[in-house]
């Protein structure tokens, strides 16, 4: 593992770098950005306002006015995705949080960076070493997020079953920037009770710590070319009965060089480093290349990227497996697209290779390796038609060809009607699936897990699943008030869970991975953002969802039955005063396949506020959980209150 080289990064970069960070995070003067360029949804770029299939766009300024560390936080203030049983804390785990009742971390939803996938787990939040969480970077390095909702593996294969999830990283400037921010915070963890007993973290009394910098510069060479780097520390101390170290060092880098008015190359570099100390070590590295060419109605993107995780988990004796290895993605993708019109021709294909190279040694001292390589070879085409400047119907199909599991077709069909300037009404159908995973398809012999043993199923089927959605969108107040009211209901068939198989090693349960059952899960989602005039503004969500599971006939695990988020704000802007609360409430849910256990409902209310110092200058202070609440889950060890101070500046 590569201890000095990122810090010796951070060194640099703090020489280039001294002063500062980019002007005040924008107050909500707008209703709702409509007019910003999204590209996740169709990959051609659309205004918010007309892209046919539902997208939720989270801005820079969005982030800036949350009192939240990490992507998870913020992500889970979008109805439809949740992440209340988790703590906004770095190092914390985030494998609970779901997309509309289907969860992150087995690959039910996609995570892009940038448009390319992403794996990790301890550092991301993540569970086990083929886990998928949602803090794969530091928020810092995040210029907005764009959410897709609904089945997605027309356009991006696997694993897209209830959305996608793109995190879109900071771009390279037209002019040079500088930046800089520090954070400083502080919390408790609250006693756990569990089986009728109480138990008390080990520093009862005491606050841990967290804390994050970053420093950033940008600048244009030879005004056609122009390049960004930034560094990121994070550090944390766990949500255990104990304090645990985690700490992360991350740098971005990016190029992009303007040859001609029709063409562009552009390179990124991503790495990580990241510690939880006596438990796990990780290691991220990416790097991409490609080309933009445009000319008259044609459009032609070419990308590369290699993606390369190296990991140690656990130790030697470690009851979950002593894990080590690698994993990774190599990925080639071009996409071409024809402007004809009123008429939209997309044709795309890719390939990729996913490596998987590592062992798990078990308490008993037994090797098991995992040496596997899974090619897909992709090909898909999508036609938007707009007729009358009213309706726009979108088709899409898309052929895998997967190494494992053969030929997958999947299609879907999206339409969106201007009902009048105000009203838009959307609706879509797909297919989806997603392949299982490492430890579900690949692991050569039962794997020890803590009090009982798993064995992989080769001949386990993908999972497929049939999602619709409709919605409408409402302009109200003379363009003051914003809302948008969807229902969708997802048909999931194959679901692979762990079976008892009856049989023991070492006196311990053998569970095997098994397709047996379906699911099914629906509901509405209710997004309103409001600006009445004057300082004061509301954003609100609120999801309600019910699941079922048709093997056991109860609801799925982890799925809340309603929640709900009010985020009031005022700003001040001739005093250079903000301020704002994340008012949460989370219905019950299961955590147990028998429903017989569950987290009971809850509210959490956060605030923030904020002084503009001069300009590109501003001090922050926020406090979360404000009134103390065991969020519902007091078997678990959890956050009491968290303190948060936040310095940063640009120029």
């Amino acid at each position: 593992m590569t201890k000095h080289l990122l810090p010796a990064l951070a060194t640099t970069l703090t020489l280039l770098a001294v002063p500062a960070l980019a002007g005040d995070a924008a107050s909500r003067e707008e209703v709702a950005d409509l007019g910003e360029v999204v590209v996740t949804a169709t990959r051609t770029p659309h205004t918010l306002e007309e892209v046919p299939v539902k997208t939720i766009v989270i801005t820079r300024e969005d982030i800036a006015s949350l009192p939240a560390t990490n992507l998870a936080e913020v992500l889970g203030t979008v109805p439809g995705i949740e992440t209340s049983v988790h703590d906004d804390v770095f190092g914390s785990y985030t494998w609970r949080a779901s997309l509309r009742g289907l969860n992150f971390n087995d690959g039910y939803a996609l995570v892009l960076i940038d448009g390319e996938r992403t794996l990790g787990a301890g550092q991301s939040g993540g569970m086990g070493e083929y886990g998928v969480g949602l803090n794969q970077i530091p928020l810092d390095m995040v210029e907005r997020i764009e959410i897709v909702m609904g089945p997605g593996s027309a356009l991006y294969g696997s694993d897209a079953v209830s959305g996608v999830i793109n995190i879109i990283t900071r771009d390279t400037p037209e002019q040079a920037v500088v930046s800089a921010g520090a954070t400083y915070g502080w919390y408790d963890i609250q006693d756990r009770t569990k089986n009728g007993t109480t138990s008390r973290p080990s520093d009862d009394g005491h606050w841990r710590r967290l804390t994050n910098a970053y420093v950033a510069y940008g600048d244009r060479v030879l005004e056609s070319s122009s390049y960004y780097i930034h560094y990121n520390y994070e550090r944390a101390e766990d949500t255990r009965q104990s304090p645990v170290v985690s700490d992360r060092h991350a740098f971005l880098g990016k190029w992009r060089t303007d040859v001609n008015d029709n063409l562009s190359l552009f390179a990124k570099v991503e790495a990580s480093e990241y510690e939880k100390l006596g438990y796990r070590e990780e290691d991220t590295y990416r790097v991409s290349a490609g080309l933009d060419l445009r000319g008259g109605p044609h459009a032609l993107q070419v990308k590369a990227y290699r993606y390369l995780w190296d990991f140690v988990h656990g130790y030697p004796g470690y009851p979950y497996g002593y894990k080590h290895g690698k994993i990774g993605y190599d990925q080639a993708q071009a996409v071409y697209s024809w402007y004809a019109g009123s008429s939209i021709l997309t044709l795309g294909g890719e390939a990729q290779q996913q490596s998987i190279d590592y062992a798990i040694e078990q308490g008993g001292g037994s090797l098991i390796p995992v040496d596997e390589t899974v090619e897909t070879y992709s090909l898909f085409v999508q036609e938007e038609a707009t007729f009358l400047d009213r309706l726009t119907l979108i088709a899409g199909l898309r052929y895998d060809s997967h190494s494992t599991f053969g030929s997958e077709l999947n299609p879907k069909l999206s339409a969106m009607y201007r009902l009048s300037p105000d009203t838009t009404l959307r609706a879509s159908v797909g297919r989806a699936f997603k392949s299982p995973t490492i430890r579900q398809l690949y692991y050569a012999a039962p794997y020890e897990h803590g009090s009982f043993f798993v064995a992989s199923n080769p001949d386990l089927d993908p999972e497929i699943a049939v999602a619709w959605s409709a919605s409408v969108e409402q302009w109200l107040m003379g363009r003051r008030l914003w809302l948008t009211l969807g229902y969708f209901r997802t048909d999931v068939k194959d679901l692979v869970v762990r079976v008892d198989t009856g049989e023991t090693i070492e006196d311990k349960p053998l569970l095997r991975y098994m397709n047996v059952n379906e699911a099914w899960i629906q509901g509405l989602e209710l997004s309103v953002k409001a600006n009445p005039g004057g300082p004061f503004s509301l954003t609100a969500g609120a999801a309600y969802t019910r699941t079922h599971d048709d093997d056991t006939g109860n609801e799925l695990t982890y799925v809340p039955r309603y929640s709900v988020t009010l985020e009031p704000a005022c700003v001040l802007e001739r005093l250079g005063l903000g301020a704002s609360l994340v008012i949460g409430l989370t219905g019950r849910q299961y955590t147990d396949r028998d429903n017989t256990k569950t987290i009971d409902p809850h509210t959490v209310v956060d605030a923030r506020l904020w002084k503009t110092l001069k300009k590109g200058t501003r001090l922050t202070f926020a406090a979360k959980n404000i009134t103390g609440s065991d969020k519902g889950d007091e078997a678990n060890w959890r956050t009491g209150h968290i303190y948060l101070l936040k310095l940063e500046t640009s120029f």
